[in-house]
């Protein structure tokens, strides 16, 4: 039996997760059900986008995954059976595909606008307010149970909505004479986690490349400057220094050692986050 998980905004301590957990059992008795997540902040897409990001690759072939995050369609807005990587995504038509495109530096293998009828809030009345429990559970079954997919809905373009990539930049920097003397990876905070560490959209192969030419000068982390370059172990600081760390996913983090990083440095998502290199220089 496939794996089925759930990601989502809903919390723990409403019924609205469990009621799509009964919902699935009801439709497959066997399936196996992981909970990704139930903590993301309301709406919260690219946050969403990135934790998927860093569990999907893990997840057996042919798993399937509803998003519970912006379900609800609308015009323009569709619900989509999205295939990526041997697995299929179900969810709403609302930005969190293309988010996840750019952070997996991958594109998605197909997309169907999704055709199956979901069912109505009450018998007779055309009332839909919740489909990751009326619809997505219904698509999961006909997946799992080896529907053909031509049964599920018909193939789309997966179209770029009006999102700001959320990917860093590099600039080259020159001197006033146009000579190179260094160059500046421009990032963001993209997520932060439970105990603090802000995770960006920094890759550690762009902060390769750019180290290949010059050599590691500063970064800049909302405001503040930090002389370390990142790290390879939490331990090789002292506890209470602030340090950068490239994690296994290939994005930089940034992190206290034995604290609470975003609460001591103000970080939000969206933070700022610079790492200068040669003769390049960030006016605070």
């Amino acid at each position: 039996m496939p794996l089925i998980t759930l990601l989502s905004d809903w919390g723990q301590d409403d019924y609205y997760l469990a009621e799509v957990k009964l919902r699935l059992h009801a439709l497959l008795p066997d399936c196996h059900v992981l909970d990704i997540s139930h903590g993301l902040h309301r709406d919260d897409l690219l946050s969403a986008a990135f934790v998927m990001y860093n569990l999907y690759s893990s997840m057996p072939e042919n798993t399937v995954h509803i998003l519970g995050i912006q379900d609800i369609a609308s015009v323009g807005r569709p619900h989509l059976l999205v295939r990526a990587g041997g697995q299929y995504f179900i969810g709403a038509d609302n930005g969190f595909f293309e988010y996840f495109q750019w952070i997996s530096g991958r594109k998605v293998d197909e997309v169907r606008e999704i055709e199956v009828w979901q069912d109505s809030d009450f018998t007779g009345i055309d009332v839909y307010t919740f489909p990751s429990r009326d619809l997505f559970p219904k698509v999961a079954a006909m997946i799992v149970q080896g529907c053909d997919l031509d049964q599920i809905g018909h193939p789309v373009q997966l179209e770029l909505k009006a999102l700001q990539n959320p990917m860093s930049n590099r600039v080259m920097e020159k001197d006033k004479g146009g000579s190179q003397i260094g160059c500046r990876i421009n990032g963001n905070v993209l997520y932060i986690d439970h105990f603090g560490n802000a995770c960006t959209n920094i890759r550690k192969s762009e902060y390769e490349e750019c180290l290949r030419q010059y050599p590691f000068s500063y970064m800049v982390v909302n405001g503040k400057k930090v002389y370390k370059a990142p790290v390879r172990a939490y331990q090789d600081l002292t506890e209470g220094s602030l340090l950068g760390i490239f994690l296994k996913n290939g994005f930089l983090e940034i992190s206290i050692h034995g604290d609470h990083a975003a609460n001591l440095l103000g970080l939000s998502r969206g933070s700022r986050v610079n790492i200068l290199f040669g003769q390049s220089r960030l006016a605070l």
